[in-house]
């Protein structure tokens, strides 16, 4: 299977080099390969062409429980913006960083050292630019210091009186050596247990967020501590040109959306889930590259797909920082360019995402947070729908080729409009709509001009 998928690649047929490598794949499950099985499905996300054409809809809430500070409908958008010192002139730079791009956000995270107080100024400060918090604490002296004491009721009891929603990421990435409370996954599970029934006890506005890496993947389940601890599922990830910083490790043809796939598969169902952190690299370091276009394509992969794909993501958060001047970043991981304000074109771009009433900005459902709405707008795929009105549709749509050219909609074989960017974007005119069956051809061309892949769609017109 690898050699018949290599050699399809050879041969730039790369549709049936995904579809040979996903076999190979899932040989590996089934055998039990674990991390083999997530390396080759990786190889075939790459190569994977794959068209999803949307529009939105109204939608009635969920009929199960929502879990707290979760929205029916819709995302919470946030970011991390400790290092952006241009939001440093002045007042408070929770509303500066609102104002340069153009909506309120629904929270701002910062990292908390464990042994240290609740960092009431940071939740004043937020709460002032009429923001949720999240913090993300880090027991850096290890899982052993973390007790039920005089320090973490304290904690606890402040967080309360903050008077704000809180949602505590406590010691992530746990599935990384990189961090120093890897390594025992049953210690984790009983600490992270710990704090949350301490949480549960003293701190009613706090949200348990259990957030591994995306990367090791085998190794997340093993430290999930179970669902009536855990409140919120996230997973941080990132976008980046190259792995490691490595000329040799190129990463553009990632879709960012496959590093969430495990997470969401195993707990969409039972949990919301959140984006703890995510950027895409508009410079890298390797080669000392611009790499505005590949930032900029991937920001709008990201958080679009969120959209159209991922309902039960309902919380995503940006990483608002230049690791290449980062003073707290070590030397050998100053790699990228993550920062939303030093490049106008990627500010732009993010304002234009986030101006989506999707996005929302204010945290409900919770003590000290607005009452959540039971409607909102959904994406609700084309195919085989009823179009009762007007609509702008919308697709989810990669290739092989990282950089899609342009995609180009037919109507009943008559050309309607093409668009070069996510979300793709079209209008369908109710009027001009065919009595019955009605067929959108989507034709999707690669960076060098050439057709990639295409798909029908067939929908309905129906009544106004």
């Amino acid at each position: 299977m690898r050699k018949l998928g290599e050699a399809y690649e050879k041969n730039n047929e790369f549709q049936k080099a995904a579809n040979t490598y996903y076999q190979e794949a899932n040989i590996h499950k089934k055998r039990g390969d674990t991390q083999t099985y997530l390396a080759v499905k990786a190889k075939a996300d790459a190569l994977n062409s794959e068209i999803n054409i949307y529009i939105d809809a109204k939608t009635k809430a969920p009929s199960s429980a929502l879990a707290k500070y979760e929205p029916a409908t819709g995302m919470y958008f946030g970011a991390y913006v400790e290092q952006d010192e241009s939001l440093k002139k002045g007042g408070n730079k929770y509303t500066n960083f609102n104002n340069v791009t153009g909506k309120k956000h629904a929270i701002f995270y910062n990292y908390h050292k464990y042994g240290q107080d609740f960092p009431t100024e940071f939740a004043k400060a937020v709460k002032e630019a009429g923001g949720a918090i999240h913090l993300a604490l880090e027991p850096g002296l290890g899982l052993n210091a973390v007790k039920d004491d005089a320090y973490l009721r304290k904690f606890a009891r402040d967080a309360n009186e903050s008077g704000i929603p809180i949602f505590l990421r406590f010691a992530s990435e746990m599935n990384g050596p990189w961090v120093k409370w890897n390594g025992d996954p049953t210690l984790y599970k009983q600490k992270f247990q710990l704090v949350s029934k301490i949480m549960k006890e003293d701190a009613k506005n706090v949200a348990m967020a259990w957030v591994p890496n995306s990367v090791p993947a085998d190794k997340i389940d093993i430290y999930y501590p179970g669902d009536a601890w855990v409140d919120w599922v996230g997973v941080n990830l990132y976008s980046v040109p190259f792995f490691n910083g490595k000329s040799s490790e190129p990463a553009e043809q990632v879709n960012p959306l496959n590093l969430l796939d495990p997470i969401y598969e195993t707990y969409a169902k039972r949990k919301p889930i959140m984006i703890g952190e995510f950027g895409a690299s508009h410079f890298t370091s390797v080669g000392n590259n611009d790499k505005t276009k590949f930032g900029i394509t991937k920001m709008n992969m990201f958080y679009h797909g969120l959209r159209m794909k991922y309902p039960r993501v309902k919380a995503v958060h940006w990483f608002n920082v230049n690791t290449l001047q980062a003073p707290y970043v070590a030397a050998d991981r100053r790699l990228n360019n993550f920062s939303l304000t030093e490049k106008p074109a990627v500010l732009q771009a993010y304002k234009n995402i986030v101006q989506n009433p999707y996005f929302q900005s204010d945290v409900v459902n919770g003590p000290y947070a607005k009452k959540g709405e039971d409607v909102g707008n959904t994406a609700v795929s084309l195919q085989g729908l009823s179009v009762k009105q007007t609509v702008t549709g919308q697709g989810f749509i990669k290739t092989y080729d990282p950089y899609i050219s342009k995609v180009v909609y037919k109507l009943n074989n008559k050309f309607l409009s093409e668009s070069t960017q996510y979300p793709f974007s079209f209008k369908l005119e109710h009027q001009t709509l065919l009595k019955g069956e009605n067929r959108l051809d989507v034709i999707v061309f690669d960076s060098k001009n050439r057709e990639a892949v295409r798909k029908t769609i067939t929908f309905k017109k129906g009544s106004l």
